[in-house]
């Protein structure tokens, strides 16, 4: 099996991030996110290894080659990623003490170090300070992340490829509802199209249905109750190639029309996903892309629009979210669910993942712009 991304790559995102960390005055990285860890040494398992172990991490010097600490379980897979000399412990040893070893026997600074807050527990940190008692913390979370939200061509071309089996997946869950079927079948057929198309990562994908007269409970992850005539559904995938995330939404009414309510709310709905792609460029702003959505919502209702508008897709979820106020600047090769939603008078939704190119965007999966019944 070949690895996903070459030698040359990942050593263009090290030094990326090697030369970020410096400019904060860390010395060096102690990274636990899993999707930040594959990002830097191509580790296919670190979305397992950070689930199932106490401590998996990739410590990044400034100054030299990262070092990846995992497992001994890992150690067959280990062989295809790039970091040098990988260090395995057995499950009865402790892994805070196999990171202190690190350290001391390759003479990685241990003075300013940059750790993860956001994906370490208290009892990890507390761990972590123990072993390296005469450092002190910054709190990184977000740098590698910064980095990885611009693709290069390599992970545009995952994205392409997830792109594909998200629109075969969401269209085939759209095909499957009807009135009588449950949630569970829905997602199963999802799951099954998307694999059947080239969906690379188990484990990384996600399939969601709610349906009721109002729409369903959303992020109720219940799948035994039947779809009934009256019903409306909506379904939320990621498709996945090599860990990187397509999504696709939107929802159809069974058996019924819509009410005026229902139709006057997914109208709105359209023209915020609308204004908000059309406004998508590169130089604008994350918070550009909310007000251009904000201002149908606004029109019509009166006050501003509830939640954020999408944010961005690829190896991570929604690092940059489209809210009021932010200020990110979108650039090429960023990747984005514009996602327009309503909870009253019933759970609806308008979206669609777009790139960010050169002169504007590129839709990679399809709105459901008109309201649909099965």
């Amino acid at each position: 099996m070949a690895r996903v991304f070459t030698r040359d790559e990942i050593a263009l995102r090290v030094s990326r991030v090697q030369a970020a960390a410096k400019r904060m005055g860390v010395a060096t990285l102690i990274l636990t996110r899993p999707q930040n860890i594959y990002y830097l040494s191509g580790f296919r398992a670190s979305h397992f290894a950070g689930q199932l172990s106490e401590l998996h991490a990739l410590v990044v010097p400034t100054e030299g080659p990262p070092r990846l600490m995992t497992r001994a379980l890992e150690k067959s897979i280990a062989e295809l990623q790039w970091s040098e000399k990988p260090i395995f412990y057995m499950d009865h040893e402790s892994p805070y003490t196999v990171l202190q070893s690190i350290f001391r026997e390759n003479d990685i600074r241990a003075d300013q170090l940059g750790i993860e807050e956001r994906y370490l527990s208290v009892r990890q940190l507390s761990r972590i300070k123990q072993v390296l008692p005469d450092a002190r913390y910054q709190d990184v979370s977000g740098l590698v992340e910064a980095i990885a939200v611009k693709s290069s061509p390599s992970e545009v071309a995952c994205l392409r490829r997830a792109a594909t089996v998200t629109k075969v997946g969401f269209e085939a869950g759209i095909a499957a509802v009807r009135a009588g079927v449950y949630p569970y079948e829905i997602v199963g057929r999802i799951h099954e199209a998307m694999y059947e198309s080239g969906q690379s990562d188990f484990d990384m994908s996600m399939v969601c249905v709610w349906a009721g007269e109002k729409g369903g409970r959303m992020h109720d992850t219940r799948t035994t109750e039947r779809i009934k005539a009256g019903d409306a559904a909506t379904i939320e995938i990621f498709g996945v190639d090599h860990q990187y995330k397509i999504g696709a939404q939107g929802t159809v009414f069974v058996g019924r029309e819509p009410s005026s309510d229902v139709q006057k709310s997914y109208s709105i709905l359209v023209d915020m996903f609308k204004a908000a792609r059309d406004a998508i460029r590169p130089g604008a702003t994350s918070g550009d892309i909310y007000d251009a959505a904000n201002g149908p919502y606004r029109t019509a209702l009166g006050s501003d629009y509830f939640r954020k508008v999408g944010g961005t897709l690829g190896l991570t979820v929604f690092n940059i979210a489209l809210t009021k106020g932010s200020k990110d600047i979108l650039e090429p090769g960023m990747c984005l669910l514009v996602q327009t939603l309503v909870d009253d008078p019933a759970l609806i939704t308008c979206s669609s993942t777009v790139l960010v190119t050169e002169n504007g965007y590129e839709t990679l999966t399809d709105p459901i712009i008109d309201l649909r019944t099965v």
